[in-house]
């Protein structure tokens, strides 16, 4: 008899990225072995929480009022004065859990949660008898180390941050993680889940393969055909690393004429990509392809995957490209290093290095030969490593494990408690919490034809993690407002309904109001 299982998570579905993949995948194959698949998560539109089969939804509006007064009334009491963004967060993450409790989540035999926010609300609010697993698929703390957006955090938000994720990832009964390295990541925050299983992602060898028997490049423009194309598959944020790859390309061209780069992916630092490829003068050889929904298609039709991650866990990206066939260049880090044998079947370069980036580049677009050998132990790598079925198969055995056994004990001191020692223990110290600078957020979006206020365009405030901390709407002038944003950089997310959302990256620096003119 099948299972009713829910894949939860607090990200928005659908989306761009590795953890949908991953999600498309289990859903698929488990739906295939005859069990009943539910995924919740907050829509695309970011204004409610939901059931994707659209058998449930709840608008996130009341919800965050009400646990916005529930946080500061919980804090308060325990006499921990939280900074603007730390409750903005925290509500935020209180809004999913009541959304969470007003599911009937007595249905389900499993969930299957797929971050540290949607992991620590299921454990809080789920029946006693229906078991939780997890797959944490990177680390969010060291993420802000990586992106240096932990330099605009107090020494209390940043114990904030470790805190998350340590409850996070010790909140379910049996914790997956896709790779080594990020299990040594977490024992960095004293993580060390007794149940802890390392599963590596995996990818349908069939579909791939029957890709590899077309002429992808019979697809291109002529001019795109004679060039060595080099692809960079990877949403545009910072952390990804574009910023050190175009600076590579300003070298390569240099060198080598006959080379095109391909950034496939979309994000806030689009608009910084492309006054960067402006600058280095790359406008002939660097190309912004925006979201797409034919990935495979084009790293097919590549010659190079190029991935300058300055973190990253095991990105999907580097498995299609192996499952196509293509050599990789991609950075020393993370749970890359688990995926690329140097030398073999592919390229590792210094993260942030644009110099060393550069030379690998050079090295396989000078060398046919090279890069076919390595093409040819790509292949062979994916076709060893990187299996959706042993991925199933393996998750399954989790599954089955967390059904039968054991549940995961309940941390003795809760989130909130052990936020209260940390503030305690900086008080002692000469790193006592100050309210850090914060500033005003001001903006009007138009009409792109009239250049008129757009009114009742959705507007959202977003740290660099993917957190929302604002929701609003523009009045009938067009004009959004956020108070008590602090200083550093966020993501900006608007939009409706009928247009989809847009992002942009804004950095918040001054103490007076700041003011941002959007067109749709």
């Amino acid at each position: 008899m099948g299972l009713r299982v829910l894949l939860s998570t607090y990200w928005a579905f659908p989306h761009i990225g590795g953890v949908w993949t991953y999600v498309k995948i289990m859903r698929s194959r488990l739906e295939e072995m005859g069990h009943q698949v539910d995924i919740m998560a907050q829509h695309p539109e970011l204004d409610r929480f939901y059931v994707m089969n659209g058998s449930w939804s709840i608008d996130k509006k009341s919800l965050l009022k009400q646990a916005e007064k529930a946080v500061a009334h919980e804090y308060e009491l325990r006499r921990v004065k939280l900074t603007p963004w730390m409750l903005w967060r925290e509500t935020e993450k209180r809004a999913f859990e009541r959304a969470c409790r007003l599911m009937d989540l007595k249905q389900y035999d499993l969930i299957h949660t797929q971050d540290i926010i949607s992991t620590y609300a299921m454990r809080k609010v789920k029946p006693e008898a229906v078991p939780l697993v997890a797959t944490i698929h990177g680390c969010l703390a060291a993420e802000w180390v990586a992106n240096r957006e932990i330099q605009a955090r107090s020494r209390l938000e940043q114990d904030y941050l470790e805190l998350e994720e340590f409850f996070g990832a010790m909140s379910p009964d049996r914790l997956i993680l896709p790779s080594r390295w990020l299990g040594g990541r977490l024992s960095a925050f004293g993580i060390a889940h007794p149940h802890t299983h390392f599963i590596p992602y995996g990818l349908d060898q069939q579909k791939f393969g029957s890709l590899l028997l077309q002429d992808a490049k019979e697809s291109l423009a002529p001019r795109e055909r004679e060039k060595t194309i080099i692809a960079c598959p990877a949403r545009l944020v910072a952390i990804k690393g574009q910023a050190t790859l175009l600076e590579a390309m300003s070298r390569l061209v240099q060198k080598r004429r006959d080379v095109l780069c391909w950034l496939i992916g979309d994000g806030v630092m689009r608009d910084d990509l492309e006054r960067q490829v402006e600058r280095l003068g790359l406008r002939d050889h660097v190309m912004l392809l925006g979201k797409r929904s034919d990935v495979p298609k084009l790293l097919a039709a590549s010659d190079i995957v190029v991935l300058p991650s300055l973190q990253d866990n095991l990105p999907f990206s580097i498995m299609e490209a192996q499952s196509l066939g293509k050599p990789v260049v991609a950075s020393r880090v993370g749970g890359i290093v688990e995926m690329i044998d140097e030398g073999r079947n592919g390229l590792l370069a210094v993260p942030g290095d644009a110099a060393d980036l550069y030379e690998k580049l050079l090295w396989l677009t000078v060398d046919k030969a090279l890069r076919e050998r390595q093409a040819k132990e790509a292949r062979l790598h994916a076709l060893t490593f990187w299996n959706d079925r042993m991925m199933l198969d393996q998750t399954c055995q989790v599954y089955e494990e967390a059904l039968e056994g054991r549940k995961a004990p309940a941390q003795r001191i809760g989130f909130a408690d052990r936020l209260v020692q940390r503030q305690r223990r900086l008080a002692r110290t000469s790193e006592a919490p100050a309210m850090p600078p914060f500033a005003t957020l001001q903006g009007t979006i138009k009409e792109s034809a009239t250049g008129s206020g757009m009114a009742g365009a959705n507007v959202h405030l977003l740290d660099l993690s993917g957190v929302v901390l604002r929701s609003g709407t523009s009045n009938d002038e067009g004009v959004f407002r956020f108070d008590n944003p602090q200083y550093g950089n966020y993501e900006l997310s608007f939009g409706t309904a009928a247009r989809g959302l847009h992002t942009r990256k804004i950095a918040v620096t001054a103490g007076t109001p700041m003011m941002i003119d959007i067109t749709l």
